[in-house]
């Protein structure tokens, strides 16, 4: 299944800082495939670089920049298991970075998180490590089971039924690699509690920091009108879902989104740099 996509994209350097440590890269990769019908996909990476000297600036680069330049050598994709090549490029970027921090002493403990996603025939396959995020927003039936039971219960005219019960639902498919995500999940911290937590983005993971890292890998189906979001923590820490809903789903049917979306993070007070890119199938 081949779609269109397309992309809106902010970095912005934000109220408080003196520089931007994000970095976002993109775009949409032609593929020359004869046996096969996938003419293109599309994929996205962001970051968030941490570290002394503007050495978050380097660490953010160097991973976007590595995958940038992965996928422009690519050829063929068939024989591609993405969520190994997610795996593999992040901690290739790992390496990378960790060396090189070795090597220059004002670099040294700079770090990034990273979310990469990969936009192909019907499914998203999205790797990170750290706080940025990725969601999906799509229709979703209102109860579970809802499809199922409305086909087996109903007459033909059933389907109109069913398009009635789907609302847009936005769905956050990374997990942050953070402390408080971690007390969560042993249930010595609710959710309420984490986000409002002063160390909140306190990060568990971050590439770059160790020799090696532990990378997280998940995938989702895609249809036409889905939009997939990339965003750092100066973004979705500072806007509620229900704005987010808002947003993407304005950016699902082509409305720009990205300067107000940006204004409104800058109006709710966030003290770090802004970040985020959407892809909306069309």
């Amino acid at each position: 299944m081949n779609m269109e996509y397309q992309f809106q994209i902010q970095c912005d350097q934000g109220a408080f800082r003196s520089n931007n440590e994000d970095a976002i890269l993109y775009g949409v990769k032609n593929l020359n495939e004869s046996d096969s019908d996938l003419k293109k996909f599309a994929w996205m990476v962001i970051a968030d670089g941490m570290g002394g000297h503007n050495a978050g600036e380097v660490a953010s680069e160097i991973l976007t920049e590595h995958v940038q330049s992965v996928i422009s050598a690519l050829g063929s994709v068939n024989d591609i298991d993405w969520n190994e090549w997610l795996i593999e490029q992040i901690k290739t970027a790992n390496t990378k970075i960790f060396e090189q921090s070795l090597a220059d002493p004002a670099q040294q403990g700079m770090g990034t998180t990273g979310v990469i996603a990969i936009l192909i025939d019907d499914h998203v396959y999205i790797g990170w490590v750290g706080d940025s995020r990725c969601y999906w927003l799509g229709e979703a039936y209102l109860q579970k089971g809802l499809e199922e039971k409305l086909k087996e219960d109903l007459e033909p005219s059933s389907e109109q039924l069913l398009e009635k019960n789907l609302e847009q639902t936005l769905k956050q498919l990374t997990k942050d690699h953070t402390m408080v995500q971690l007390f969560v999940d042993k249930g010595v911290m609710t959710q309420e509690e984490a986000n409002n937590a002063n160390n909140k983005n306190m990060l568990s993971r971050a590439i770059g920091i160790k020799a090696s890292i532990e990378v997280d890998t998940v995938q989702h189906s895609l249809h036409k009108g889905d939009v997939i979001f990339l965003s750092t923590d100066g973004l979705h820490d500072s806007l509620t879902n229900t704005q987010l809903i808002d947003y993407l789903t304005k950016a699902s049917k082509g409305d720009p989104i990205e300067t107000q979306m940006l204004k409104d993070a800058l109006t709710a007070g966030s003290r770090d740099n802004i970040s985020f890119g959407a892809i909306a199938l069309i």
